[in-house]
């Protein structure tokens, strides 16, 4: 084995424990999201329509601020849940005809699935980013509820 060979088999080595070790910390990190999706704002998302929805309609008192709280706990627990779906191979996808590809067909539908959901949610991150300024100058906040809504952008 040449100096060349050994650098660049080195290198690649690197590269895999690196890949590795990202892949450790991002499904751990996906399973916290998870478990605060189950644990924190799904059950406070129950509570909280359970509440407006008796109070609503036992003493016509409803929450002016439950919609736009709803909204925001269904985003977060929605967007905490989904890494560990993806992570899981959990997400829906059609099993009729997925299971009927060969080997090879299922990678290339995997991967193209794949790079639609990069995309996807790049382009969200994006449009995120360059809207996070506005809404903090602007001081965004929900129709009733008074927080910023920045913060979840």
């Amino acid at each position: 084995m040449t100096s060349r060979e050994g650098a660049a088999s080195g290198v690649l080595a690197w590269l895999d424990l690196a890949a590795e070790r990202i892949d450790h910390w991002s499904e751990r990190l996906a399973y916290e999201l998870f478990r605060l999706a189950l644990y924190v704002t799904m059950p406070g998302l129950v509570i909280l329509v359970t509440s407006d929805v008796a109070l609503r309609y036992l003493f016509n008192a409803p929450l002016q601020w439950g919609r736009d709280v709803n909204g925001l706990l269904l985003l977060m627990t929605i967007f905490c849940a989904l890494p560990h779906a993806w992570d899981r191979a959990y997400h829906i996808r059609m099993e009729v005809f997925y299971l009927r590809l060969s080997t090879t067909r299922r990678r290339a539908v995997d991967v193209v699935s794949s790079v639609a959901g990069i995309v996807v949610f790049g382009l969200m991150a994006v449009q995120g980013a360059r809207f996070v300024p506005f809404m903090i100058v602007a001081g965004e906040t929900g129709e009733d509820l008074e927080w910023p809504l920045w913060p979840f952008m």
